[in-house]
């Protein structure tokens, strides 16, 4: 009963939590306060599993993945995931480029925009995505489910969530690379693994993609 009720409770989070996030994509090209204000809601809604898991579940902290790994582990896996996510990245932007005619991802941030970009991934992009969405979501769907379903619905909720832009092939890259996510979470039973990656990733993958796709050229 108590694993069906934080179940149950998980994928109310996550309604709500896409709910403040495709209202916040709606909002963006004519009403710029309530696209803030949903913003807002969206970060706050990333952040609320650590209530939850205090408030609702009475369970530690600790059960949303915030333990530490050997350091070669996280390193061999993630550079792993690191490295296949770039693959996922790069058919992405081959696809924009060739068949859409877009430009390509923007490079490696300015050295002087760096540290705002990593608070950024901090506070509310690369790590607690990873919280909520594997930390939180996934491990409630694996009580219920067991691994390898809750592995793919998570992913394809994770891509799902990525078209509140209405950037399809984006939803797409973010679905299959939710996998890879959720995999190095699953094997690693670490949020701060993937997190890592993820914010690796936003911070970089374009630079590595751009040099990738332009030999392409």
């Amino acid at each position: 009963m108590e694993v069906r009720r934080n179940t149950t409770v998980a994928l109310i989070y996550w309604c709500a939590l896409h709910l403040a996030l495709f209202s916040a994509g709606r909002a963006l090209d004519y009403d710029r306060r309530l696209f803030y204000a949903c913003g807002a809601a969206y970060v706050l809604l990333l952040w609320s599993p650590l209530a939850i898991v205090r408030l609702i579940e009475r369970r530690p902290l600790r059960s949303l993945g915030f333990q530490t790994v050997s350091l070669p582990r996280a390193l061999g896996w993630g550079l792993g995931a690191f490295g296949l996510i770039l693959v996922f990245l790069t058919v992405e932007n081959w696809f924009r480029l060739f068949c859409l005619g877009q430009p390509l991802e923007p490079g490696t941030p300015l050295i002087s925009k760096l540290p705002r970009e990593v608070l950024e991934q901090l506070l509310w992009i690369g790590l607690p995505e990873e919280i909520a969405h594997r930390g939180y979501f996934l491990t409630r769907l694996r009580e219920s489910w067991g691994a390898v379903p809750a592995l793919f619905m998570s992913a394809f909720l994770f891509g799902l969530g990525h078209l509140a832009l209405g950037d399809a092939p984006r939803a797409i890259q973010a679905g299959v690379s939710g996998l890879v996510y959720g995999a190095l979470f699953l094997r690693t039973e670490s949020v701060y693994v993937p997190a890592s990656v993820h914010i690796a990733v936003n911070l970089f993958g374009g630079a590595t993609v751009r040099r990738v796709v332009s030999l392409m050229v």
